[in-house]
């Protein structure tokens, strides 16, 4: 084999003549430049790929391993989420449960709530007829009655004048009933000389001084009197504006719900479901009902002897001016309107156009049954 370099060419890149002689044949391979360029070439980028590669080697496998890091991180927190939805899954299941029990919850103490209310009205309509039917019985019947023959009561009512002995008792029992009326309504902290001239021991009275007839004494409770006693307990408004509600402001100073200033309020506020019933507290005529500024829809009845009530903030009434209502009928429906922060009626009562707390004559109803024990 015989290489031989001639001249032409360039002088880097000669040209290269390989001959290989054997013993019967010989073969030239001429080399030409542009190949030998690109071997050259070839041999360079190797070269350089080479030493990049264990160059770049240490930098690939950091971020070979970074990437293996972050798999691992992103698989534990796969595995982190996994456990946080189980979690959440068994709060959600846990919260549902309670949310179930509250609901059971609410509806036993709604439930409960009712039957007080209804036990409530229920007592306090007996305590009303039984104290109505003493009362009757104690004002309009003698003791000769209810020694005697308590089914007889037409033997009071004859034109022969009562016996002295019989006039005095029943004197003294009428006496008594004005003294434990008047006891009554004290105690609720209302003041009976105030309010309720009609039971003051000593009213206006005068004329000239004439003897009485012999055995014809004075008995210091005249028919008149027993006739104002009876209307007034008539009038008493003892019951309760709605058959299920929650007391959300008393009678009395507060601070007012809107500017939170102080100010004075003239009754007490019954929440309730809304449109529900509102019925009137005591038997009465309907004097005003329609729109009165921040009370907005508004019933007053009046009920006798200085006794008016007001039904404020209604949806609705269902009674006209003049109309006569009963105790306990439906005037209208509870709402919120006028100067109001949601459902409820607001409840007033008035003696002589006076505001009292309601809730002394609602109390009432709870005094009289432990009276007539």
């Amino acid at each position: 084999m015989v290489a031989e370099t001639p001249s032409r060419g360039s002088t880097r890149f000669p040209e290269i003549h390989i001959n290989l002689r054997t013993a019967s044949r010989s073969l030239q391979i001429v080399l030409l430049p542009p190949v030998q360029v690109a071997a050259a070439s070839a041999v360079v980028a190797f070269a350089v790929a080479a030493c990049l590669f264990v160059l770049a080697r240490p930098g690939y496998e950091r971020v070979l391993d970074d990437m293996k890091a972050a798999m691992v991180r992103a698989e534990t927190a796969r595995a982190d989420l996994q456990h946080e939805v189980a979690s959440l899954r068994t709060e959600l299941a846990l919260a549902r449960d309670r949310q179930r029990a509250t609901a059971d919850l609410d509806r036993a103490l709604s439930d409960r709530d009712r039957l007080r209310a209804r036990i409530a009205q229920i007592g306090q309509k007996q305590s009303q007829l039984g104290f109505a039917v003493r009362t009757t019985a104690l004002i309009e019947t003698g003791p000769s009655q209810s020694a005697a023959d308590p089914a007889r009561p037409e033997m009071l009512i004859t034109d022969a004048p009562p016996e002295p002995e019989d006039q005095s008792r029943i004197a003294q029992l009428a006496r008594q009933a004005v003294a434990e009326i008047r006891r009554l309504l004290a105690s609720t902290g209302l003041n009976v000389e105030r309010l309720f001239p009609q039971l003051a021991q000593d009213r206006g009275l005068g004329g000239p001084f004439v003897a009485p007839p012999r055995g014809d004494q004075p008995n210091g409770t005249t028919p008149d009197k027993m006739e104002e006693l009876r209307s007034l307990m008539k009038s008493l408004p003892l019951s309760v504006p709605l058959d299920y509600y929650q007391l959300e402001s008393r009678f009395g100073p507060r601070h007012d719900p809107f500017n939170h200033r102080s100010s004075f309020h003239t009754g007490i506020d019954l929440s309730a479901p809304y449109m529900s019933p509102v019925h009137a507290t005591a038997a009465g005529i309907v004097t005003f009902a329609g729109y009165r500024s921040d009370y907005g829809k508004v019933i007053e009845i009046d009920h006798g002897n200085g006794i008016a009530t007001l039904y404020a903030h209604l949806h609705r009434y269902i009674v006209s001016v003049g109309q006569r209502v009963a105790e306990h009928e439906q005037v209208g429906f509870l709402g919120s309107s006028g100067r109001s922060s949601g459902p409820h009626v607001h409840y007033e009562v008035l003696v002589n156009d006076e505001p009292q707390d309601p809730e002394k004559f609602i109390g009432l109803a709870r005094v009289i049954p432990a009276a007539e024990r």
